[in-house]
């Protein structure tokens, strides 16, 4: 159980009704609410508190620090009555639900913000896969395009050398001059031996088998 009452020099009890704080202060404040004060739940306990004192002594709300001193060098202080700080318990409880709700929605947060970076990294490596990727197709598709044009360069060179050739026969009607002298020749000796071939095969007398034309030739004889 607590102490009924409790001494707190009137420097500290001024400084707490004027909005002052410091750890004096902050005993007064968890002694009159009966609470372990932090940084979050000092604000209302000091509300609630200074609440509860004025509606005690209201005279408080129009007297200056000044006046407030003159009052005496200690005050002493009781826990706030029960249906106060049943009223205190209530804002409490209200405020460690908060507090809870905070907390978890915080790890939450934590929790989404590594699953984020970790996303992060992932897209980071997949990024630079695909730029790996892109630059070695972008090396094959430059080396294809050097071959295909060395390629294009190469049969365009035969193409017109082509085209050339095909002029030259259209103005000269010669394709090439070797073969066209053979053709000529060839040409010529054809009616020379279709020629030598109607001619008769001239012969020496007394060679052939009938003996033409001879003295001792019998088919000369009339008789036959």
């Amino acid at each position: 159980m607590s102490e009924a009452r409790k001494i707190f020099p009137m420097d500290t009890f001024v400084a707490y009704l004027k909005g002052d704080g410091n750890a004096s202060v902050a005993e007064m404040l968890g002694y009159l609410t009966q609470k372990d004060l932090d940084g979050d739940s000092t604000p209302f306990a000091a509300a609630l508190a200074k609440a509860w004192i004025y509606e005690q002594h209201p005279e408080l709300t129009k007297m200056s620090k000044g006046q407030m001193v003159e009052l005496g060098q200690s005050v002493s202080v009781a826990p706030m009555p029960v249906k106060a700080k049943a009223e205190v318990d209530e804002v409490f409880a209200k405020l460690a639900d908060y507090k809870g709700q905070i907390n978890a929605k915080s790890a939450k947060v934590d929790e989404l913000t590594k699953a984020l970076a970790a996303k992060d990294a992932e897209i980071a490596a997949l990024s630079a896969k695909v730029k790996e990727f892109e630059g070695q197709k972008k090396g094959e598709a430059e080396a294809l395009f050097v071959t295909t044009e060395a390629r294009i360069v190469e049969f365009t060179g035969k193409l017109e050398a082509l085209l050339k050739e095909v002029e030259e026969v259209k103005k000269t009607g010669v394709v090439v001059a070797g073969v066209a002298g053979v053709a000529a020749a060839a040409g010529a000796a054809a009616p020379a031996a279709a020629e030598a071939a109607g001619a008769p095969a001239e012969t020496a007398a007394g060679t052939d088998f009938g003996f033409a034309g001879g003295s001792q030739d019998p088919f000369a004889d009339s008789n036959w």
